[in-house]
């Protein structure tokens, strides 16, 4: 099969935006390898440093491009200028290009031309090299066709599933309010007072050392419904200060605690790996003589702390909390002697709905996987789609 550069095909328009109110796209609106978007509507915003797009254009984030952030807008608009605006010629289709750019050559392709470590991104330049598969326009509009349908279909599964997990994880989080409500106020003290360290990792970045150590950065993406998931980090070099590093650097057993968007995400960093936290984390170590590390894990985990938040989150579009904030969160903290018997009864009574969630997001891997397979053999040309089903790529697969 011939190629070609995707640049003698498209081009990348660059057009400033006038300044008028326009439906906005940032890189938070956009779904990762889906193609979609995660709001129901685009709000209006006036940016002159916006780029402009036009209808049928194909967007792809050059930032972080790992991500594999594309879309293709039904109605004009701006963007944010981390968006390639890929506008296709008479020879590509745009919907056969949206998916050109979710296949998996395309997105190793953006990572291995992306540079810089913390904030990897690539450029027009660059992915202009790229060679793509280009089938006749009517053969391409047969595949665009074929995998709306295909993707639909899995993305439906996927939508079960993940209703699934978001019920076991309602669930496991009951238990917890089952057995703290029973707590009464005298037993209700601020996080400061249960805690040996809270470190606001904002501002700790290391002053400069001729050590030089790589970290695994954690982000607020990282971390969810009481985890930190350490498989979907990359390494960083940061040169580190000895003395920060030996009394602030998060370790087996911390709390970090997300204190901007997304506000209130929570999970317990369960290994000694180096690890230097991004922007926007809290970390909350706590004082084992006075509270368990998995009771105040729960305390974070309970509903009573969406409360909290509520009243002390600020901002309108993007909530936040400031540091002395974080320190004034209310836990419970029953006597020391009473919380061995009470983390075991919480345990037990999450177990089987942690269970069930985490079966339920492996299976949402694996339909991301099979998507993202499916994709890139119908736009490599690696099977025929007018007699393929596709439906091999979900056997195996129930809700």
């Amino acid at each position: 099969m011939s190629s070609v550069r995707i640049k003698s095909i498209v081009r990348n328009a660059v057009e400033k935006s006038d300044g008028s109110p326009e439906p906005f796209l940032g890189l938070e609106d956009l779904a990762s390898g889906t193609g979609c978007l995660l709001v129901n509507e685009l709000p209006l915003k006036a940016a002159e440093d916006s780029i402009r797009h036009k209808s049928h254009d194909v967007l792809f984030s050059k930032l972080r491009p790992y991500l594999a952030k594309s879309y293709l807008p039904q109605v004009p608009g701006t963007g944010t200028g981390e968006l390639l605006v890929l506008r296709p010629s008479g020879l590509i289709d745009a919907k056969f290009l949206l998916y050109v750019t979710l296949s998996q050559p395309w997105v190793e392709w953006a990572n291995t031309t992306a540079y810089g470590t913390k904030m990897p991104r690539t450029s027009w330049e660059l992915m202009g090299d790229y060679r793509t598969w280009l089938p006749p326009l009517e053969e391409q509009r047969r595949i665009a066709a074929f995998l709306d349908a295909e993707t639909a279909r899995i993305d439906h599964l996927a939508g079960r599933y993940q209703k699934l997990s978001d019920l076991a994880v309602e669930r496991a989080r009951a238990v917890i309010d089952r057995a703290l409500n029973g707590f009464s106020a005298e037993f209700s003290v601020p996080a400061s007072a249960v805690c040996s360290a809270i470190v606001d990792c904002v501002n700790k970045t290391a002053p400069t050392s001729t050590e030089v150590t790589p970290y695994k950065m954690i982000r607020t993406s990282n971390i969810r419904n009481g985890d930190v998931d350490l498989s979907e980090t990359f390494s960083v070099e940061r040169r580190v200060f000895i003395e920060w590093n030996r009394r602030g650097a998060p370790r087996n057993g911390d709390i970090l605690f997300t204190r901007e968007a997304p506000l209130g995400q929570v999970g317990m960093l369960r290994t000694d790996t180096s690890v230097f936290l991004g922007q926007r984390i809290v970390l909350y170590r706590a004082n084992e003589n006075v509270i368990k590390k998995e009771l105040l894990l729960y305390n974070f985990l309970g509903s009573h702390m969406d409360r909290q938040l509520r009243l002390l989150g600020a901002g309108s579009l993007h909530e936040h909390m400031r540091v002395g904030d974080c320190l004034k969160l209310r836990i419970y903290c029953p006597p020391r002697t009473q919380q061995d018997g009470l983390v075991a009864g919480i345990e037990a009574g999450r177990a089987k709905s942690l269970r069930l969630a985490k079966l339920a997001k492996r299976q949402l891997a694996l339909l991301a996987e099979r998507r993202q397979a499916l994709i890139t053999a119908a736009v490599t040309g690696q099977f025929d789609v007018s007699t393929a089903s596709g439906r091999n790529v979900t056997d195996g697969v129930s809700a």
